[in-house]
């Protein structure tokens, strides 16, 4: 089951089951940044709009937010709850599937009811082939079977300097295999699995630059640091991480 990267996207398309996923929106993030000093208003529009534009230009049926759909923990404050009910009234005649980050602590009390919220070890899509985890805590057994595992949480950057040794950001994807001995210590299972850790979609979140800090998620301990490898949202391979060091 393919998992296709959308071109100069943070998002990813699965073709078999006509699914966009997206994850880290972040909603209500502005209003921290806000007490910080910097004003850039409510961008909860312009996600959903955005989301909206790949669900037509995909022809998805279903929406899978891989976690920390919203930003204020433990609970949400009225402009955060407003927010989100604004964000689920503009994306209402899709399917949604939300997989809990560590940011959306009490999120079964905010979305509405049609709105599926799975377990935040993870969900399966189908059974050994594609499943889906934000990557704050140990995935499933069941999740950790599937030959496809894709993650967030991390917010992966690569940092990049140009001829005058000037640094630049920019979101990637990382690529990457598990060390097959780690995943026998730990889950007691030996196969081959590809990990493919997503961009935050909202652009406001800021990340882990990867080829100086790597990968902050559990899946880092069962994951061949060799393995893993770098793409730009424009599909532009970099190389593997090894080798990208700063």
């Amino acid at each position: 089951m393919l998992v296709k990267p959308l071109y100069n996207e943070c998002a990813a398309y699965v073709e078999d089951t006509k699914t966009l996923v997206v994850a880290d929106l972040h909603i209500g993030i502005e209003y921290e940044l806000y007490e910080e000093g910097a004003y850039v208003g409510s961008r909860v529009e312009t996600l959903a709009n955005k989301i909206i534009d790949l669900l037509r230009k995909t022809g998805a049926r279903q929406l899978v937010v891989l976690g920390d759909l919203k930003h204020v923990i433990p609970s949400s404050p009225p402009s955060q709850k407003r927010d989100l009910q604004k964000f689920f009234e503009k994306l209402s005649l899709v399917d949604i599937v939300i997989v809990p980050g560590n940011h959306d602590g009490g999120i079964k009390k905010i979305v509405p009811k049609n709105v599926k919220v799975a377990s935040s070890s993870g969900y399966v899509v189908e059974e050994k082939t594609l499943g889906f985890v934000h990557g704050h805590s140990w995935p499933s057994k069941e999740v950790i079977e599937c030959s496809t595992v894709v993650a967030a949480h991390t917010h992966p950057m690569v940092e990049l300097k140009d001829a005058l040794g000037y640094s630049y950001f920019e979101r990637c994807w990382v690529i990457a295999r598990v060390d097959r001995e780690k995943l026998r210590e730990i889950y007691g299972i030996e196969k081959e699995i590809e990990l493919m850790i997503m961009p935050a979609f909202n652009p406001l979140c800021g990340g882990m630059v990867v080829n100086k800090e790597g990968i902050a998620n559990p899946l880092s301990k069962i994951i061949d640091p060799g393995s893993m490898e770098v793409y730009l949202l424009d599909g532009s391979y970099l190389g593997k991480v090894k080798n990208l060091q700063i």
